[in-house]
């Protein structure tokens, strides 16, 4: 086969968790004897020469990237509809006789872009967060909660604030009203949340297969207004260790230094409001908790969250008041994950908004870590297993109570114990990449060949 893939970005300054899936799967691709092609974006908000492409090879891999920021928005549906980007990705097409392609970022590209691809090739649509529902991709509002299904008011002013360029122009007027009815026609005017969701519904109907990374991230996506079939193929782990490597790790660090007796909690990932690192690391202050836990936060600290500051300025100054419950690590890498799991005892993932997958806390019980999580999405999709604690997303304000519970009745006791005996959590439930790229495999060639079929 040749397989096209629509990504965000490409290359190795580009490490997040769904840049390194999405690496990961082209490379198992190229290892099954596909040929792999890559259409990505430049985003650089220097770059003036916007929509113009250049192509390379790395190895055996067909890159194409194209220049585009968004500059040129002058509404919001601009966002959804990019005509020069539908272009751009309809000669790559052509230029390398593709025979299927998978959307795993429509952002940059719009949503759009499915109708004119599928008419190409078979389209495939990978919904790795929430954009065909929300321009900010996470239903999470400027108030540090989450955007519910019928509150179009709140997604609103959650999309115009962080949106600026969307009210440049009179042309997007008509979509910037409140819900009211016209008194002359008797007809209510569609709210700005439902037209944006409706015209993502109208394009996705143009997709050959839909696919999410979890049932929890499928079901968010029907409750918000999308009606197509969702198919689920698990994202799968790409490490950069062997499963259970707590149980080699025992033997290296014998002659160590003895470590502390509290227990070290690690939480990964950007520090911004919806990942909840504050909000955890309040509560446990706020149960007297700091004695039992030393906390390491390892992730960049952006400037702002949307524009928002308070979980940068919060996070900093719980640091340095408090350093020796809390210190902030920075950014790290995909090959530092084992030399970071090594030195703690339990990775914590306080998400509070619908996480799509969690690759954190699946890395951290591959690596044989026991972990903290809430039930947000696809993380509720851990709980219950071993070695998994899980928070209630929506009782924050409890949550320390249920630690010191923890704390007190166990398992926090019992999985420190074994951890420090080298003894890893198991990890069998959770797919590897190859896992889901023998999946994706099998989907592909089943849509080239009902193609040709109905040809």
């Amino acid at each position: 086969m040749r397989i096209g893939i629509v990504c965000f970005a490409w290359g190795k300054e580009n490490r997040g968790g769904l840049e390194t899936h999405v690496s990961g799967l082209a490379k198992l691709f190229n290892d099954f004897g596909h040929q792999v092609f890559i259409h990505c974006i430049n985003q650089d908000i220097n770059n003036k020469d916007q929509y113009h492409t250049r192509s390379w090879k790395e190895g055996s891999f067909h890159i194409t990237q194209m220049n585009y920021n968004c500059s040129d928005t002058r509404c919001l549906f601009d966002f959804q509809r990019v005509p020069q980007a539908e272009i751009s990705l309809k000669n790559w097409i052509h230029c390398h006789q593709l025979d299927v392609i998978d959307f795993h970022h429509n952002l940059f590209y719009g949503i759009r872009a499915i109708r004119s691809c599928s008419k190409l090739v078979p389209s495939v649509v990978t919904l790795h967060d929430y954009w065909c529902l929300d321009p900010q991709s996470s239903l999470f509002g400027s108030d540090h909660s989450i955007i519910e299904p019928d509150d179009h008011i709140k997604w609103e002013q959650n999309s115009l604030k962080a949106s600026d360029r969307t009210l440049k122009s009179f042309e997007s007027a008509k979509y910037y009203r409140p819900p009211h009815t016209d008194i002359n026609s008797g007809r209510s005017n569609i709210s700005l949340k439902a037209a944006w969701i409706r015209y993502s519904n109208q394009m996705l109907s143009y997709a050959s297969t839909i696919v999410s990374p979890s049932i929890e991230a499928a079901t968010v996506h029907h409750q918000h207004g999308i009606t197509h079939n969702i198919s689920v193929i698990e994202n799968g782990l790409n490490l950069s260790y062997q499963r259970g490597q707590l149980a080699s790790e025992i033997e290296s660090t014998a002659d160590a230094t003895p470590i502390s007796q509290r227990i070290r909690m690690g939480i990964l990932g950007s520090v911004a409001p919806h990942k909840g690192q504050l909000k955890f690391c309040e509560i446990l202050l706020e149960e007297s908790l700091k004695e039992w836990f030393e906390i390491e936060i390892h992730g960049p600290i952006p400037d702002n969250y949307q524009g928002d500051q308070s979980s940068q300025i919060g996070i900093q100054q719980l640091a340095d008041h408090h350093p020796e419950f809390l210190t902030l690590k920075g950014s790290y890498n995909k090959e530092s994950l084992p030399s970071i799991f090594s030195s703690l005892d339990v990775v914590a993932m306080p998400s509070v908004w619908h996480e799509v997958y969690g690759f954190v806390a699946r890395e951290a019980l591959a690596y044989g870590l026991p972990v903290i999580v809430t039930d947000a999405g696809g993380l509720s999709g851990l709980s219950g297993h071993e070695g998994v604690f899980t928070l209630p997303r929506a009782d924050t304000a409890n949550w320390g109570r249920y630690i010191r519970q923890g704390l007190e009745e166990g398992p926090f006791f019992r999985w420190t114990y074994k951890r420090r005996q080298g003894i890893p959590v198991a990890s069998d439930f959770i797919p590897s990449n190859r896992d889901c790229a023998r999946k994706l495999e099998t989907l592909y060639q089943n849509l080239i060949s009902c193609q040709g079929n109905a040809a």
